[in-house]
C-alpha cells in the first residue's frame, strides 16, 4: 500500500465544525484572560493546576524549566505527567532529562503524578508517589543513552505501582470501583494491586 492509499477519509459532520469552533472560542477566552497563546501549553497548565490542587501544591510553575508545581509552605515539588485513556500504554514520559533532573527524582522533596484523562478534562485516575529508585533508573538511562540520541525515558504505570510502590488515587468525582474496573481492563495482572481496598481517595494520600 503506497502513501496515497493510506488514511481514513470521511465527510465531516456540520456539528463537528460548529461544536469544535465553540469549544475553541471558549478556550481562546481563557487564553486571552491569562495571556497564554500556546494552545498545547495552556491545556497542559490547566491540567497541571487541577492535579496540583488535588495534592496540596498551591504554586504552579509558569516557566519552561523546573518542576510543575510547589507548595508555598514547604519545600515540596510536584512533577505531573499527562496520559490519555485511549493510549495503548499508560505511563509517563520524561523528555530532555539531564543528570541534574534525573537525580532530583531520588530527592524526598519531589513527588510525581501520572494523570490519566478521558478527553480534555475528564480525569480517570492518578498514579502518585515518590521513590529514590525511580531517580536511579532515570539517571542510568540518561548516562547510558546512545550518543546523539534525545534523552527520553518512558515509565509505565505497572512499574510505578508494582516496583516503586506508587499509590492509585481516585479523583473526587469517581468511585474506587470505577478506577479498579479501568485498571483491570487495561492490564489483568494489575488486579492484585487495583483492588478497591488498595485504591486511595485524595484525602487518604
Amino acid at each position: 500500500m503506497n502513501i496515497f492509499q493510506k488514511g481514513n477519509y470521511r465527510i465531516v459532520p456540520s456539528d463537528f465544525r460548529t461544536l469544535g469552533i465553540t469549544a475553541l472560542v471558549d478556550l481562546n477566552k481563557f487564553q486571552d484572560k491569562f495571556g497564554n497563546y500556546d494552545t498545547d501549553t495552556a491545556i497542559n497548565e490547566i491540567r497541571d493546576a487541577i492535579i496540583a490542587n488535588y495534592f496540596g501544591f498551591d504554586l504552579l510553575n509558569f516557566a519552561k524549566h523546573g518542576f510543575d508545581a510547589k507548595k508555598s509552605r514547604k519545600e515540596e515539588f510536584l512533577e505531573v505527567k499527562q496520559c490519555s485513556i485511549s493510549s495503548k500504554r499508560y505511563g509517563g514520559t520524561w523528555n530532555d532529562t539531564n543528570i541534574e533532573k534525573a537525580k532530583a527524582f531520588s530527592d524526598k522533596r519531589l513527588f510525581t503524578a501520572i494523570a490519566v484523562w478521558k478527553g480534555a478534562s475528564d480525569l480517570q485516575f492518578v498514579i502518585y508517589g515518590q521513590n529514590k529508585d525511580l531517580g536511579k533508573y532515570l539517571l542510568d538511562r540518561v548516562k547510558n543513552r546512545k550518543p546523539g540520541s534525545r534523552s527520553t525515558q518512558n515509565v509505565n504505570i505497572e512499574t510505578l505501582i508494582k516496583k516503586y510502590k506508587f499509590s492509585i488515587v481516585c479523583p473526587p468525582d469517581k468511585t474506587k470501583e470505577y478506577v479498579s474496573t479501568i485498571l483491570v481492563g487495561y492490564k489483568k495482572h494489575l488486579s492484585k494491586y487495583s483492588k478497591v481496598g488498595n485504591i486511595k481517595t485524595i484525602e487518604e494520600v
